[in-house]
């Protein structure tokens, strides 16, 4: 699997979440989410468009329900782990997305948020993707990718940079657009603009649980809840954080995820919309055409990745 990173000085395209089209987050927003109990199964979806298999609520382990989701546990862990590659169940995929950063960062404290479109295609092995990254609103830089005949481009449009005396960002007079070709022999093109990859827990599968199932746009959509454990804060104060996902069953794909902190906050969440595989998957843009504007708007070539 080829993952996409970042050309910014970060090293990774954006560090975050997904979602479609709009900038959508509140500061300091506190939301109230249950507590992750593993083990237990639950439903609570309520959508005229979607239906919900589910099987109720275990307690006390009397009249349990069998569990009737379209795939176990561990059938789940047993897809992500080939390869690490959700491609290997699809030939073309398309979804917009949206990452929301809303944690302290060095030399950051306002809420970051990224949008753009992806669009792979595993037959023709080409991508194409779009990024555009926002401070409170403020558009801060746009990334350009492409994948074709094995060469990888990756293209950078800063608006501003960090501002490594007062902290947040300092706008530039002049954008710095420059990009980078990387040779990408391989069978497989998987592009992550959205910067990380929020798989499925595979080694430590007693920190999350399926928790609910729905069916949308004719898929089955794995509701799951976990706690993201040892993460340590600037002290070095061991952790304990719930998250929340959704997870196409037939791939393994991270739909969505969402990360809180102890008190409720949503810190991290990426969101896929619009998504559609296959026959129905819609090229946005070609990737010759991403390269075509890379090569002649102005971009200066770099010599490294």
């Amino acid at each position: 699997m080829t993952k996409i990173a970042s050309i910014a000085a970060a090293a990774v395209l954006l560090v975050g979440s997904i979602g479609g089209g709009a900038y959508l987050f509140q500061k300091n927003g506190k939301t109230n989410i249950p507590e992750p109990v593993l083990n237990e199964v639950t439903t609570g979806i309520t959508n005229t468009s979607t239906t919900v298999i589910g099987a109720g609520t275990a307690s006390n382990g009397e009249n349990q329900p069998e569990n009737k989701f379209s795939i176990t546990k561990e059938e789940l862990i047993e897809k992500v782990k080939v390869n690490n590659s959700f491609a290997n169940y699809f030939d073309k995929f398309s979804a917009d997305y949206t990452v929301l950063i809303n944690n302290r960062r060095e030399f950051h404290s306002e809420p970051e948020t990224c949008i753009g479109k992806v669009y792979l295609d595993e037959i023709n092995l080409t991508a194409s993707a779009t990024v555009e990254r926002y401070e409170n609103e403020k558009l801060i830089g746009r990334s350009l990718i492409a994948i074709m005949d094995n060469w990888y481009y990756n293209a950078e449009e800063l608006l501003a940079e960090t501002d490594f005396s007062n902290g947040g960002y300092k706008f530039l007079e002049t954008p710095d657009k420059y990009y980078y070709v990387k040779d990408e022999n391989t069978d497989k093109v998987m592009v992550l603009p959205w910067g990380r990859s929020n798989n499925i827990d595979v080694y430590a599968p007693e920190n999350w649980d399926i928790t609910g199932e729905i069916t949308e746009n004719g898929r089955k959509i794995l509701s799951i809840s976990g706690l993201q454990k040892g993460a340590n804060n600037y002290e070095g104060v061991y952790r304990e954080l719930p998250y929340t996902m959704k997870v196409d069953a037939e791939t393994g794909m991270t739909l969505s995820y969402n990360l809180y902190d102890s008190d409720g906050n949503k810190t991290y969440s990426y969101e896929l919309t619009n998504y559609k595989f296959d026959d129905e998957a819609e090229e946005f843009r070609t990737a010759a055409d991403i390269i075509r504007e890379i090569e002649n708007d102005g971009y200066s070539k770099h010599n490294g990745f």
